[in-house]
C-alpha cells in the first residue's frame, strides 16, 4: 500500500523499497506475458535496470519473486470479495464487478496472470497461482450463491463463478480486439468507465429486482 503523503509521519520510500517495487512491476508484466516457466530472472533484472545477483537482495529466487508478485496483485481481490461476503456486507454484490475492474485497471497484467494460470502447467510454478485461484474461486462461488446463481448442479455454479471472473478479467486481455474496432486503449479511463457501466447493467439484470 502506498504511503500517505499527508500523514505526519510519512517518509519517502527508501532506495531499497523503490528498487523492490520496480522489480515487482517488471516481474508482474513478464510473468503475465510469458508465464512462470517462460520468464527468466535475467530478463527481469535487465528490464528492472539491475544485475541479476541484485535480485537476491530482495527475493529468495524466482519462486519467491513470483509469490511476491501474486501476493501484491491478488490480495486486494481477496479483500474485495471478503467485503462482499461479510455479515453485514460492506460492498454490495452488484458493486463487486465494477470494484474489481478498478483494481485491474491499476494493474492490468493481473488479468493476464489469470489467463496464464488457466492455460499453463500448474506444476511449473509449484502450484502457487493455482492455490490463489482456488481461494478466489471459492469466494467467487460463495458470491454466486449469495446472488442466487448456480443453485442447481455444481457445473452451474462453476459456470456462474467463471463467468463472473471472465467478465472482469477478459476485458483487460482484449486490447488487440478492441483496437480493431475502436481507437484508444482498454485501460483509458473513459473506456474503463464504459466497461463498469456495462458490468453494472449486466449484474443488475442477473440479480434482478
Amino acid at each position: 500500500m502506498a504511503l500517505d503523503p499527508q500523514a505526519p509521519d510519512a517518509s519517502p520510500p527508501r532506495k531499497g523499497e523503490r528498487t523492490r517495487a520496480r522489480i515487482l512491476d517488471v516481474a508482474e508484466v513478464c510473468f503475465a506475458e510469458k508465464g512462470f516457466s517462460g520468464t527468466s530472472l535475467r530478463e527481469i533484472a535487465r528490464a528492472a535496470g539491475i544485475r541479476e545477483p541484485g535480485l537476491y537482495n530482495h527475493f529468495s529466487g524466482k519462486q519467491g519473486l513470483y509469490t511476491a508478485v501474486l501476493d501484491r496483485a491478488l490480495q486486494p481481490l481477496v479483500e474485495l470479495l471478503d467485503r462482499a461476503l461479510a455479515t453485514p456486507p460492506t460492498l454490495g454484490l452488484a458493486e463487486l464487478p465494477p470494484a474489481v475492474t478498478d483494481l485491474l485497471a491499476e494493474h492490468p497484467p493481473v488479468a493476464a496472470l489469470f489467463q496464464q494460470a488457466l492455460q499453463g502447467d500448474p506444476l511449473s510454478d509449484d502450484g502457487v497461482l493455482d492455490r490463489w485461484l482456488d481461494r478466489l474461486f471459492a469466494q467467487g462461488t460463495a458470491a454466486a450463491r449469495a446472488g442466487g446463481q448456480g443453485t442447481g448442479e455444481r457445473a452451474d455454479l462453476a459456470i456462474a463463478t467463471i463467468a463472473m471472473f471472465n467478465l472482469c478479467t477478459g476485458y483487460f486481455v482484449s486490447q488487440r480486439a478492441f483496437a480493431r474496432m475502436a481507437p484508444g486503449n482498454v485501460t483509458d479511463p473513459e473506456n474503463v468507465a464504459r466497461q463498469k457501466r456495462l458490468l453494472q447493467r449486466m449484474v443488475g439484470a442477473t440479480l434482478g429486482p
